[in-house]
């Protein structure tokens, strides 16, 4: 009977050892799981802030853009309206008699 005995104690070994290997082996993949969940959320917000960043930046030379065409649009206005004043300033005088002599 020893060798009987010593089977079963072998057999029930064995299993309490495979039964440890897979408890092992599925709490080892759900550290596995769990860690490449956090690892994609931190990926996630980093991605974010770049893209936030990105964006800002964006934002930041699109404002310096339109600040430097608004500029260049404004002195453009203040040139013609000086040519504007300097075609006109002769034909003053002369619309000033025009409308003195049509008065009289």
């Amino acid at each position: 009977m020893n060798v009987i005995e010593d089977s079963i104690k072998a057999v029930r070994e064995a299993e309490a050892k495979a039964d440890q290997l897979i408890a092992d082996a599925k709490r080892q993949a759900d550290e596995i799981v769990a860690k490449a969940k956090a690892d994609a959320e931190q990926l996630k917000a980093d991605a974010a802030k770049e893209d936030s960043a990105l964006f800002a930046e964006a934002m930041e030379k699109a404002k310096e853009a339109g600040e430097k065409a608004l500029a260049a649009g404004e002195e453009l206005s203040a040139k013609k309206v000086e040519e504007l004043l300097k075609e006109a300033a002769p034909k003053a005088g002369s619309a000033v008699d025009a409308v003195i002599s049509g008065l009289f």
